[in-house]
Parts: C-alpha cells; sequence; structure tokens
C-alpha cells in the first residue's frame, strides 16, 4: 500500500478528516488528539497491515507504523485534503493529571531532539574510532586528539549540542506547552548564562551555578515560561502584547529560574542521580539485569521517556549515562527472540514475515516493530526476550564506569558511543545469545501462534 493510501485509511479509521485535531510523529508512532474518541475505530485501524498496533488512549491514539513509515505517513496526512489539524498538541497533554499525560510530554519535549542526539552521539563514535586507529599507528597524526586540527573540529561538532542542551530543551518544552519556543530559549539560556551570580545563594541557601538542575531545570522553565505568556497575553490590551507578555515573561521566569527552579531542580537531579548510583552500588550486576528486562515493557507503555531526564542528567553530571547502555540491551534480548523463532518455526510463513520485517529495525536498537509485531502478539516470548536482556544486564553490570555518552544511539551502534565499547558489545552478544536459548527451548504456545496463521 502506498503511504498516501495508508494515511487516507488512517484518517478513515480516526473518525474522519473533521475529528483530527493534532498530528505528529516520533520514530515508530504517529501520534494523534482527536476530537471525539467515540468516532475512533479501532478494528479498522488493527486490520490494516501496516499497522503494528494502537497504543495512547482515547483522545490521543497512537498509531505505531515504525522507523521512517511514520514520519512519512504524518507528511501525507498533512497534505490532505481538507484536514484541519494543530501542529502542538501540547495543550491537550498538559491538562491532564495522570502519570501518562506526564511521560507523553516528555515524548513531545525529548521527539524533535532524538535525530539530534543520535548525529551528535555518532560523532563521538567516529572520534573513538579515530583515538584506536592513532594508538595502533601513532605517525597517523591526523587522528590525534590532542594536536590534530581535524580531532579537535569533530570535538567541536560532537560538543556544541550538549553544550548547549538546556537551551534545546527549554525551547521545546515552551513549544509543547502552547508557547513562544524563542521565550524557551531564554529560559534555557539563563541556566547556562548565570555569570556574575555563580556562587551566591537561592532557595534553601543551595549555591547557584551555571547548568544546576540541568534539563529538569530547562523542562520547568520552558513550561513555566509558556504558561506565563499564554496566561498574561489574555489581559493585556491588544496595542501591547508584542511588549508586555514577553517581558512579564522573562523577569517572572527568569528570577524564579535563579532563585528556585535551579536550586530546586539540581536539589532532585542529584537526587535521582545518587540514588540510581546507590542501587548500582549495592546490587551491582542484579541491578543492571533488572534495568535491562524492565526495558522492553516501559517501550511498550511508552513510558521509557519518562527516563530521558535521568539519562541527560547523568550526561551533564558524570559524561555518560551508565543506565542508557543497560536499556539498549532489551533490544538485544529481543532481536535473540526473533532469531530463535526465525530456526524453530521455519513453516510460519507470517511469523517468518513479521520477524524478518522486523530485524533490521531491532539490530539497529529500535523495539518497537518487534514488540508490536512479533513478540508481545507471542505472549511470553516477550517475557523471554525480557529474560535475555537481564542477562546481558548483569554481563554488563560487571564492568563499572561503561555508559553512554549520548542517547539514542542503541543496538549495534551502541559500542560506538560507550566509554567501554568492548564491555558493551560482550553484554549485547549475551542477550542476543540469552534471548536466542530461552525462545528456542521454551518457544512459543501453540494458541499464540494462530495470530499469525491465515
Amino acid at each position: 500500500m502506498s503511504e498516501k493510501s495508508l494515511a487516507t485509511r488512517i484518517i478513515e479509521g480516526l473518525g474522519g478528516v473533521e475529528n483530527v485535531a493534532a498530528v505528529e510523529n516520533c520514530m515508530t508512532r504517529l501520534r494523534t488528539v482527536v476530537r471525539d474518541g467515540s468516532k475512533v475505530n479501532k478494528e479498522a485501524l488493527t486490520s490494516i497491515k501496516e499497522v503494528l498496533r494502537v497504543a495512547g488512549t482515547d483522545n490521543e491514539p497512537q498509531i505505531v507504523l515504525g522507523p521512517g513509515v511514520a514520519d512519512t505517513v504524518s507528511n501525507e496526512i498533512k497534505n490532505i485534503p481538507g484536514i484541519k489539524f494543530s501542529v502542538n498538541a501540547g495543550e491537550a497533554v498538559m491538562t491532564k493529571k495522570s502519570a501518562t499525560g506526564i511521560f507523553q510530554f516528555f515524548a513531545k519535549v525529548f521527539t524533535p531532539l532524538i535525530p539530534v542526539f543520535a548525529g551528535a552521539g555518532l560523532i563521538f563514535g567516529i572520534m573513538n574510532i579515530f583515538k584506536a586507529i592513532w594508538n595502533l599507528n601513532p605517525e597517523m597524526a591526523i587522528f590525534n586528539p590532542d594536536t590534530s586540527t581535524f580531532m579537535l573540529a569533530l570535538n567541536v561538532l560532537a560538543n556544541t549540542f550538549f553544550t548547549y542542551l538546556n537551551i534545546a530543551v527549554a525551547m521545546s518544552a515552551a513549544k509543547v506547552a502552547g508557547g513562544n519556543p524563542y521565550l524557551g530559549l531564554v529560559a534555557g539560556g539563563i541556566i547556562i548564562n548565570l555569570g556574575g551570580l555563580a556562587g551566591t545563594t537561592g532557595l534553601f541557601g543551595v549555591s547557584i551555578v551555571n547548568g544546576r538542575g540541568g534539563t529538569l531545570a530547562a523542562l520547568l522553565a520552558g513550561v513555566l515560561i509558556a504558561y506565563i505568556e499564554k496566561k498574561v497575553r489574555k489581559v493585556v490590551p491588544d496595542a501591547l502584547k508584542i511588549h508586555i507578555p514577553p517581558l512579564v515573561s522573562i523577569v517572572v521566569v527568569g528570577l524564579l529560574t535563579i532563585y528556585a527552579i535551579q536550586p530546586v531542580a539540581g536539589v532532585i537531579s542529584d537526587s535521582v542521580t545518587n540514588l540510581f548510583l546507590w542501587l548500582i552500588d549495592v546490587a551491582g550486576p542484579l541491578a543492571y539485569g533488572i534495568i535491562a528486562a524492565c526495558f522492553l515493557p516501559l517501550v511498550m507503555t511508552g513510558m521509557h521517556h519518562g527516563l530521558s531526564p535521568v539519562h541527560t542528567t547523568f550526561i551533564e553530571t558524570l559524561g555518560y549515562t551508565p543506565i542508557y547502555s543497560c536499556c539498549s540491551l532489551a533490544g538485544g534480548g529481543q532481536v535473540g527472540a526473533a532469531l530463535a523463532l526465525l530456526l524453530k518455526y521455519k513453516k510460519e510463513q507470517n511469523l517468518k514475515d513479521a520477524c524478518i520485517g522486523g530485524l533490521p529495525a531491532g539490530i539497529l536498537g529500535i523495539g518497537e516493530p518487534l514488540i508490536y509485531g512479533v513478540s508481545l502478539p507471542l505472549g511470553r516470548v516477550f517475557l523471554l526476550a525480557c529474560a535475555g536482556a537481564f542477562v546481558g544486564g548483569i554481563v554488563l553490570g560487571l564492568f563499572p564506569g561503561q555508559g553512554a555518552v549520548t542517547i539514542n544511539v542503541s543496538g549495534v551502534l551502541g559500542g560506538l558511543v560507550n566509554t567501554n565499547p568492548l564491555a558493551y558489545y560482550l553484554a549485547y552478544a549475551v542477550s542476543v545469545i540469552a534471548g536466542f536459548a530461552f525462545t528456542f527451548v521454551v518457544g512459543a504456545k501453540e494458541s499464540a501462534l494462530d495470530e499469525f496463521r491465515d
């Protein structure tokens, strides 16, 4: 089916063009907001071959399509005649009081940043390869990390995004919250531009330092500045709407950010970081195994986006996130399970097609196609993949000090951005082997296989 036809059928399943209030996409999902959830025909949507699963809520359905497809279909939907939608569904999410709404908000904030995390992070990986070449052959001066202009330039390219990460997060948060993203730029910039105020004290006597609170402070400041701007805009005369809303927003949120948001967010960020480090220190490899085993269920529910601020806080404080590599091992367990299914059920053509279709994305660290297309429909195979990840996580935990210097680079590429590539690849291989072994020995229930039979 062409992307245009697929887009048309999805809109029909969502209740028609008049029912679509907002549409956007992440790497694998089409995220929508509808005006009337009762008009959404989930059975019609799930009957579409290209649709892996329909997730989300009645009013905010998420159509799981797979990597690349979600972006293409989203663009096709935006070109459908007669459709009227908002490019920003953030306010609908922000009105929710549930944890689901919070995770969806995190998803909307961090999804636009995913390609930048991946691209900038892979430059670090390329630099590591060049450094390894230089270590083997010091005569190749172009790869000398300390003196080569080429390597120093690569370092600038890799670090720039992470230097201004707080600005990017605050801008995205302000946009998702329905405000002016450039006011978010100001809010995020304040966090890293305290100048002479650095060293003074804020709330609870906490010292004010550049970058304190990290992305959590940026998230809060971005949301707050959008909220203040919208409230002020509603009450000022039209003649003053250009000047007064941004003036009040910058002054109020700026002072709150300096003296309250940063200190409080800093305490929270430090506490979360210390809690994870304490857990790792106390439980050791077992902690890594538990984190790895739990990651697929988090991806299935969309709650994995809630870890984004945790990862970025680790990167800002330690220079790497010790748990992201652990999380990416979940994909290794699932790849192993899919390979076992291919070998064990050779005659099940539909199952083979689903495995072959999802494996390329899975190997590159994108797990949704295999989750919704293979392991989850087979029930216990999903749990066996998690068990494979658990074993790989334990192996990874044997190497303290490892971690990813960026996020959204995983699968076979994950070693390129790890502080200990050999440890990562060993653990990834173990997760694949364990997922394969568990699935091949235990197998899928016969009744579950019926879903793949004509």
